[in-house]
């Protein structure tokens, strides 16, 4: 499934999609988030039912594009680094610090030191 271009015939209700693949299988995704990177958006889906080889943190992300109709398209990512920067940005705005401490204002001290490339 991670290697087919998603296109939009979803359905949103509450905060999941339902997703019609080329080969016309309906798979059913909760939208975790949406978010700009590098003035390219992307969406980051998580499937209600995993497939057998996920663990229950993992997640699908797709560039979001259109189709020349102006449909949205979700095209997945296959670029390592484009992957990372996502997923950091995900990490950033989800306000997930290394240590767990729940904060919300991304101030906290452990915060500003990774910043800084003190990772653990």
């Amino acid at each position: 499934m991670a290697d087919e271009k998603m296109n939009e015939g979803f359905e949103e209700e509450d905060e999941t999609l339902v997703l019609v693949d080329e080969d016309g299988k309906e798979v059913e995704f909760e939208h975790i988030a949406t978010l700009d990177y590098k003035d390219e958006w992307y969406i980051l889906l998580q499937p209600v039912v995993l497939e057998d080889d996920m663990d229950e943190d993992e997640m699908f992300i797709f560039k979001i594009g259109t189709d020349s109709d102006g449909n949205d398209l979700f095209i997945p990512v296959e670029d390592e680094e484009t992957l990372q920067g996502v997923y950091d940005v995900y990490l950033e705005e989800a306000g997930a610090c290394e240590d767990d401490c729940d904060c919300c204002d991304h101030d906290c001290d452990h915060r500003s030191e990774s910043k800084k490339g003190d990772k653990k």
